[in-house]
Protein backbone atom coordinates (compact mmCIF):
# COMPACT_ATOMS: atom_id res chain seq x y z
CA UNK A 1 0.00 0.00 0.00
CA UNK A 2 1.25 3.33 -1.15
CA UNK A 3 1.04 6.57 1.33
CA UNK A 4 1.04 10.15 -0.32
CA UNK A 5 1.20 12.99 1.61
CA UNK A 6 1.03 16.46 1.03
CA UNK A 7 3.71 18.10 -1.91
CA UNK A 8 5.82 20.94 -0.69
CA UNK A 9 3.36 23.20 -3.27
CA UNK A 10 0.04 22.45 -1.38
CA UNK A 11 1.70 22.76 1.88
CA UNK A 12 2.78 26.33 0.65
CA UNK A 13 -0.29 27.24 -1.01
CA UNK A 14 -2.65 26.65 2.83
CA UNK A 15 0.11 28.32 4.21
CA UNK A 16 -0.50 31.42 1.51
CA UNK A 17 -4.10 31.21 2.51
CA UNK A 18 -3.86 31.65 6.15
CA UNK A 19 -1.14 34.36 5.81
CA UNK A 20 -3.92 36.64 3.66
CA UNK A 21 -6.30 35.84 6.14
CA UNK A 22 -4.61 36.77 9.02
CA UNK A 23 -3.34 39.81 7.39
CA UNK A 24 -7.02 40.76 6.55
CA UNK A 25 -8.16 40.02 9.89
CA UNK A 26 -5.92 41.38 12.42
CA UNK A 27 -6.10 45.03 11.32
CA UNK A 28 -9.84 44.87 10.97
CA UNK A 29 -9.82 43.07 14.80
CA UNK A 30 -7.13 46.31 15.69
CA UNK A 31 -9.68 48.51 14.60
CA UNK A 32 -12.59 47.33 16.10
CA UNK A 33 -11.11 47.75 19.30
CA UNK A 34 -10.21 51.05 18.91
CA UNK A 35 -13.68 51.71 17.72
CA UNK A 36 -15.10 49.93 20.58
CA UNK A 37 -12.71 51.76 23.46
CA UNK A 38 -14.36 55.12 21.37
CA UNK A 39 -17.87 54.03 21.77
CA UNK A 40 -17.66 53.61 25.39
CA UNK A 41 -16.51 56.79 25.64
CA UNK A 42 -19.30 58.23 23.62
CA UNK A 43 -21.77 56.04 25.66
CA UNK A 44 -20.44 57.20 29.22
CA UNK A 45 -20.20 60.79 28.12
CA UNK A 46 -23.55 60.86 26.79
CA UNK A 47 -24.83 59.73 30.35
CA UNK A 48 -22.47 62.12 32.09
CA UNK A 49 -23.92 64.80 29.49
CA UNK A 50 -27.57 63.75 30.39
CA UNK A 51 -27.13 64.12 34.39
CA UNK A 52 -25.43 67.47 33.86
CA UNK A 53 -27.87 69.15 31.58
CA UNK A 54 -30.67 67.83 34.30
CA UNK A 55 -28.66 69.28 36.90
CA UNK A 56 -27.98 72.68 35.61
CA UNK A 57 -31.84 72.84 34.69
CA UNK A 58 -32.47 72.57 38.41
CA UNK A 59 -30.01 74.35 39.59
CA UNK A 60 -29.28 76.64 36.86
CA UNK A 61 -25.60 76.29 36.48
CA UNK A 62 -23.31 73.43 36.06
CA UNK A 63 -21.33 71.51 39.32
CA UNK A 64 -18.20 73.82 39.50
CA UNK A 65 -14.90 71.80 39.24
CA UNK A 66 -11.42 73.01 37.68
CA UNK A 67 -10.94 69.57 36.75
CA UNK A 68 -11.11 65.96 38.74
CA UNK A 69 -11.78 62.65 37.82
CA UNK A 70 -15.09 61.93 38.38
CA UNK A 71 -14.85 59.17 40.77
CA UNK A 72 -15.80 59.01 44.79
CA UNK A 73 -11.73 58.91 45.57
CA UNK A 74 -10.95 61.78 44.07
CA UNK A 75 -12.95 64.07 46.71
CA UNK A 76 -14.41 65.75 43.86
CA UNK A 77 -17.15 68.05 43.85
CA UNK A 78 -18.39 67.14 40.22
CA UNK A 79 -19.40 63.95 41.73
CA UNK A 80 -20.62 64.95 45.24
CA UNK A 81 -23.07 67.40 43.27
CA UNK A 82 -23.98 64.73 40.72
CA UNK A 83 -24.67 61.98 43.37
CA UNK A 84 -25.96 63.89 46.31
CA UNK A 85 -23.71 63.20 48.17
CA UNK A 86 -21.83 64.94 51.21
CA UNK A 87 -19.60 67.27 50.23
CA UNK A 88 -21.18 68.51 47.91
CA UNK A 89 -22.08 72.21 48.05
CA UNK A 90 -24.93 73.60 45.70
CA UNK A 91 -26.99 70.18 45.10
CA UNK A 92 -27.58 69.46 49.67
CA UNK A 93 -30.20 69.13 51.74
CA UNK A 94 -32.05 72.73 52.84
CA UNK A 95 -31.54 74.24 49.49
CA UNK A 96 -34.89 73.92 46.73
CA UNK A 97 -34.16 73.77 42.79
CA UNK A 98 -35.60 76.12 40.07
CA UNK A 99 -38.85 73.75 40.41
CA UNK A 100 -38.59 73.96 44.04
CA UNK A 101 -37.11 70.67 44.48
CA UNK A 102 -36.14 69.64 47.67
CA UNK A 103 -32.07 69.01 47.57
CA UNK A 104 -30.14 66.86 47.54
CA UNK A 105 -31.33 64.67 44.28
CA UNK A 106 -29.38 61.93 42.62
CA UNK A 107 -27.91 62.35 39.48
CA UNK A 108 -26.81 59.61 38.59
CA UNK A 109 -25.92 56.67 41.71
CA UNK A 110 -22.37 55.84 43.03
CA UNK A 111 -22.13 52.91 41.81
CA UNK A 112 -23.28 54.01 37.86
CA UNK A 113 -20.52 56.62 38.09
CA UNK A 114 -17.50 54.83 40.30
CA UNK A 115 -17.83 51.83 37.56
CA UNK A 116 -17.30 54.53 34.29
CA UNK A 117 -13.88 53.71 33.91
CA UNK A 118 -11.82 55.10 31.23
CA UNK A 119 -11.01 52.02 28.79
CA UNK A 120 -7.80 54.05 27.50
CA UNK A 121 -6.54 53.85 30.94
CA UNK A 122 -8.11 51.73 33.26
CA UNK A 123 -6.10 53.52 36.78
CA UNK A 124 -7.70 56.55 35.65
CA UNK A 125 -11.70 57.67 35.68
CA UNK A 126 -13.14 60.06 33.41
CA UNK A 127 -11.70 64.46 34.03
CA UNK A 128 -14.73 66.76 34.50
CA UNK A 129 -13.38 70.56 34.41
CA UNK A 130 -16.22 73.53 34.06
CA UNK A 131 -16.08 77.41 34.11
CA UNK A 132 -15.42 78.94 37.41
CA UNK A 133 -18.92 80.65 36.64
CA UNK A 134 -20.77 77.18 36.14
CA UNK A 135 -21.82 78.29 32.65
CA UNK A 136 -19.93 75.17 30.32
CA UNK A 137 -18.44 72.10 31.08
CA UNK A 138 -16.03 69.70 29.30
CA UNK A 139 -15.42 65.65 30.01
CA UNK A 140 -11.93 64.26 28.91
CA UNK A 141 -10.67 60.78 28.85
CA UNK A 142 -6.64 60.20 28.26
CA UNK A 143 -4.38 57.49 27.87
CA UNK A 144 -1.83 59.07 30.34
CA UNK A 145 -1.58 58.52 33.65
CA UNK A 146 -1.43 61.88 34.47
CA UNK A 147 -4.34 62.93 33.32
CA UNK A 148 -4.26 65.61 30.32
CA UNK A 149 -1.28 67.75 29.86
CA UNK A 150 0.10 70.09 27.20
CA UNK A 151 0.44 68.15 24.18
CA UNK A 152 -1.31 64.95 25.00
CA UNK A 153 -4.43 63.38 22.82
CA UNK A 154 -7.40 62.94 24.36
CA UNK A 155 -11.02 62.59 23.45
CA UNK A 156 -12.99 65.43 24.78
CA UNK A 157 -16.80 66.43 24.62
CA UNK A 158 -18.37 69.50 25.95
CA UNK A 159 -21.76 71.53 26.72
CA UNK A 160 -21.40 72.74 23.27
CA UNK A 161 -21.29 69.39 21.10
CA UNK A 162 -22.98 66.24 21.22
CA UNK A 163 -20.07 64.80 19.14
CA UNK A 164 -16.57 63.24 21.30
CA UNK A 165 -13.66 63.81 18.99
CA UNK A 166 -10.09 63.11 19.68
CA UNK A 167 -7.76 66.91 20.29
CA UNK A 168 -4.40 67.44 21.46
CA UNK A 169 -3.84 70.14 23.96
CA UNK A 170 -1.78 73.20 23.15
CA UNK A 171 -1.71 74.16 27.26
CA UNK A 172 -3.36 72.22 29.79
CA UNK A 173 -7.46 72.61 29.49
CA UNK A 174 -8.91 74.68 31.90
CA UNK A 175 -12.07 76.64 31.75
Amino acid sequence: MKRRGFTLIELMVVIAIIIILAAIAIPNYLTMTARAKKSRVASDFAAIATALETYRTDWNIYPIDTGHILTSAALDTGYFELTGTAGAATNISGKSTAANDAGPIVYMTTNILDSMKNPYNSSLSYIYYSSTSGNHWRLYASELSSGISQGSPYWGRSDTSTNVSEETTEAAPGN
